[in-house]
């Protein structure tokens, strides 16, 4: 009769975690490396320092014998208490010894496996070490091999390394970068302890040991953790600027400056108006000298309109190219603050404003910004504004008693007071154009769209201070970014000085960290960096659910902001406003031909000798400083509309493509260039208030030159009369502007918002949660051509003018607010119910080749979007994602309203 060895395991659990000895006396940790979350992207999420990689060495093992393989691995967990009884009478019998007091052994769960439970103390020797039984009644077995045999390898303690598996298996494991052990005691245990001690002890020291590791901090989120003791072992990965040769050939010169701004066109800009200030100085000084300039001829004539239209003319040009100088300075000052040596103006630059949405007041918030010589040149280009009412009424007409005739006179009080005006603008040019010069502003291209923005967050550390920010109020942004300092340039990580990107960040701050959920890489947020302290991670999030806030799916959240001249009651007072003044206008003018017949100044209207009329004067002055501040009203909503429209295209049903959204840059172009662009992407109400605000500036001049002091013979009276070419031209004018304000109304939902995006703080609360960071597009372009073509594809950067051209009269169905190629064979094959599955994989795959071969064609939304930390936000990203990566589209609020409305 054969009998069965006792306590042999025939069968092992392979559920169960096991550790198995090699001839290797070096091991390392199974994280090595083992995950990239982006190719581009470095080793963000452990806080061990990379200076030092310890190997540790096992001791040496001796020779195991056939019973200690792995096929007969004596386990206490799996050893069957039956078997144990059936073979007990075959056991030698041994004297009863005292059982050792032993606790109860701790255990831990992995999800649904069965239990490990820990081994007796490492302190015990193991020549003496007992194995005690779990129950009482096996006291007086004795195995028939010696102490020593039951080790998996005789003679070596296996506990230190059960103890190392179960902390590798149980270990939150850091994806990104590769795991290291920093230097210590070969005594002491070598990675943080995870499992509790539960007053059990591993070993002698275990309590000495447990005390020191409570004493170390808790994991806490990188902006926390800025001043860390320096004698702590554990070091994280942190950015480091670097600073390459303003001469290198493999690093681009951070130093871009918008063509407007650049020596060149500075210089020929201060050329024309020191051509206009010469011109001023000239006819000032010749008129007083000489009693004048030219003889006057008649009301109306060539003569009028040199002295009347063409010096307003000359600085509407000025003024209009001032303004794109202004547009330009604003959208770079930021990050030049921001590649600034200096930390507050790189506070200061996230909340500086990118685009200009009004003319009216001047500019102050550089000073605070810690820019006082920007802060200037904006108070000089503020008060420049008040030269074209100057010059509108610079001119007039003074009888000379020694000629015996009238004669044309430059008005010597509004005159100079232009003149300074020029002479402080040209100062203020030239100094702006020395602190420019070979400036480093921290830029490869210039900044001009929300993709331009997108592209220096890529590998960005500073995502977590904006956690929430996308519902944030305007105090609000201080209270939580005031204190950050942040960088923009070249970068290197302290454990990567030779990967060299590009972006924002934060000197000294730590990457970003990733952990693995349900078989996902995700980002860390702040409110994920401590796990569940149960550690049963299915009661965290079940797969599928996005933790669904509510707050953001409300209208009174989503539609909070919109500037409050755009909002219904303003947008309606504007517009009833404008057309009664525009009525009583016509009707005073034209009824009893008021204009032919000309009406009473009320004024003296006899110059002296400098010039100076009451009556010409308040009725040219008056007038231009009326219609300047129309048409700088009127430029203030075309630039509002030019900067929210990207978000409007996003926000329609079906999103928008990256060509009409992430790429446009109307607030950024000239005058005819945005009415053109407009058409192109089929943003007629951009195109059409763009092109309306050019032609208001024709406003001050025809304003500020039409009325006359006439002196009428046949009644021997000084009569005020209307040039009438000039005032038939502004009643046009203004008629066009009182019924462009209608379009005003239709569709201002679109561009209402959470709150302001006029900065670099409020533009990235909208991407820095949002995956489109992570996308293809946006990993490390190296020029703006190259950014295009990621985002457009190649065809779109080789296409011909004619092409665009054509588009105005046929434009491309992608950019129609429909659903994609790849959407609407989706609906032709869903018509069945059971190919939906199908359906969903061919959107799946038509996303991924479309993504690759055409781009240009892949669609944005501003909506809720679950992000990289698998919650959801508010934000910008594509509609639809590929794979499991999201697992549903984005939610835009327009179609959100639209199916509620379908469902009441």
């Amino acid at each position: 009769m054969t009998l069965e060895p006792p306590l042999t395991l025939k069968h092992t659990n392979v559920s169960r975690p096991q550790l198995l000895h090699s001839d290797s006396k070096q091991s390392i940790t199974a994280s090595e490396d083992y995950y990239s979350f982006s190719e581009y992207a470095s080793s963000e999420s452990d806080d061990r320092s990379k200076l030092t990689v310890i190997r540790y060495q096992t001791p040496p093992s001796r020779f195991r014998s056939p019973e200690q393989s792995h096929e007969h691995l004596h386990s206490e967990a799996t050893l069957p208490s039956m078997r144990a009884e059936k073979n007990r009478h075959l056991l030698p019998t041994v004297p009863a010894t005292p059982p050792v007091p032993t606790p109860t052994p701790g255990t831990v769960t992995f999800d649904d496996t069965p239990t490990i439970r820990k081994l007796p103390p490492a302190s015990l020797p193991p020549v003496n070490r007992k194995p005690q039984p779990k129950d009482g009644q096996f006291s007086h077995l004795k195995p028939p091999m010696d102490s020593e045999s039951l080790a998996t390898t005789p003679g070596v303690d296996p506990v230190p390394y059960i103890r190392f598996a179960i902390d590798q298996l149980t270990r939150d494991e850091e994806v990104r970068g590769s795991r290291q052990y920093a230097l210590g005691n070969d005594d002491d245990y070598p990675v943080e302890r995870i499992i509790p001690d539960e007053g059990l002890g591993y070993n002698e020291n275990e309590q000495e040991l447990q005390r020191t590791i409570s004493e170390r901090p808790p994991p806490r989120h990188p902006q926390h953790t800025a001043n860390r003791n320096a004698q702590s072992p554990v070091q994280r990965d942190t950015f480091v600027p670097f600073h390459p040769p303003r001469d290198s050939l493999q690093h681009t010169p951070l130093d871009f400056m918008p063509s407007i701004l650049r020596s060149l066109w500075l210089g020929i800009f201060v050329l024309l108006c020191t051509l206009m200030l010469a011109g001023l100085i000239f006819c000032a000084i010749y008129s007083n000298k000489n009693q004048g300039i030219w003889g006057y001829k008649s009301f109306g004539d060539s003569r009028y309109f040199v002295f009347e239209y063409l010096p307003t003319i000359f600085g509407i040009i000025i003024l209009m190219w001032l303004f794109q100088v202004q547009t330009a300075l604003q959208r770079i000052v930021p990050f030049i603050g921001m590649a600034s040596d200096s930390p507050h103006p790189r506070t200061e630059s996230v909340f500086l404003e990118l685009y200009p949405t009004q003319f009216l007041l001047p500019r102050l918030e550089h000073f605070r910004a810690g820019q006082p010589l920007i802060g200037v040149c904006y108070v000089i280009f503020w008060l420049f504004l008040w030269t074209i009412p100057l010059l509108a009424s610079s001119f007039n007409v003074r009888y000379d008693h020694n000629t015996s005739q009238w004669r044309w006179i430059a008005v010597q009080g509004a005159i100079w007071t232009t003149i300074v005006l020029y002479i402080l603008l040209i100062l203020a040019l030239i100094t702006l154009g020395a602190f420019l010069f070979r400036k480093q502003t921290g830029l490869k291209w210039d900044p001009r769209s929300l993709a331009d923005i997108i592209a220096l967050l890529e590998r960005s550390n500073i995502m977590n201070d904006y956690n929430g920010s996308e519902t944030f109020i305007k105090p609000e942004f201080r209270q939580r970014l005031g204190g950050r300092s942040d960088r923009l340039g070249y970068w290197h990580t302290s454990r990567r000085p030779n990967d060299i990107f590009y972006g924002i960040g934060e000197e000294g701050g730590a990457t970003r960290r990733y952990s693995i959920e349900q078989g996902r890489i995700r980002e860390k947020a702040p409110e994920r960096l401590y796990p569940d302290q149960s550690g049963n991670v299915e009661n965290e999030r079940s797969a599928g659910d996005f933790s669904i806030r509510m707050d953001i799916r409300s209208a009174a959240v989503r539609l909070r902001h919109l500037p409050w001249y755009l909002k219904d009651t303003f947008v309606v007072a504007w517009i009833v406003i404008a057309i009664i003044l525009l009525l009583a206008f016509f009707v005073v003018s034209f009824v009893n031909d008021a204009i032919k017949n000309g009406f009473l100044p009320q004024l003296p209207a006899a110059a002296n000798s400098a010039g100076f009329s009451p009556s010409n004067f308040l009725y040219s002055f008056v007038p231009a400083m009326i219609a300047q501040f129309l048409f700088l009203s009127f430029l203030s909503l075309d630039y509002t509309f030019r900067t929210l429209q990207p978000y409007a295209a996003l926000s329609s049903p079906g999103g928008a493509t990256a060509e009409t959204s992430l790429l446009a840059d109307y607030p950024c172009r000239f005058p005819i260039s945005v009415t053109l662009s407009a058409l192109l992407n089929r943003h007629f109400r951009v195109a059409f208030l763009s092109f309306i605000s050019l032609t208001a500036a024709t406003l001050p001049i025809l304003a500020g030159g039409c009325f006359w002091t006439q002196f009428y013979p046949n009644t021997t009276t000084v009569r005020v009369s209307a040039q009438i070419t000039g005032y038939h031209a502004l009643c046009f004018f203004l008629a066009l502007y009182a019924v462009s304000l209608f379009a005003l109304v239709p569709g201002r939902r679109r561009f209402a918002l959470p709150h302001r995006s006029s900065n670099l703080a409020e533009t990235i609360s909208w991407v820095y949660q949002s995956q489109i960071i992570a996308d293809r597009a946006f990993a490390r372009p190296q020029t703006k051509a190259d950014l295009v073509t990621r985002l457009m594809g190649a065809a779109y950067a080789d296409r011909p003018w004619t092409r665009s051209l054509s588009a105005l009269v046929t434009p491309s169905r992608r950019n129609l607010p429909t659903d994609d190629a790849a959407g609407s064979a989706t609906q032709v094959t869903e018509k069945g119910r059971g190919k939906q599955r199908v359906a969903a994989e061919a959107d799946v795959n038509a996303e991924k080749r479309m993504s690759l071969l055409d781009p240009g064609a892949i669609r944005y939304a501003f909506g809720i979007h679950v992000g990289r930390d698998g919650l959801e936000h508010l934000g910008i990203d594509r509609i639809k994602r590929g794979g499991e990566r999201v697992g549903r589209e984005m939610v835009i609020f327009e179609e959100q309203r639209r199916s509620w409305g379908g469902s009441v």
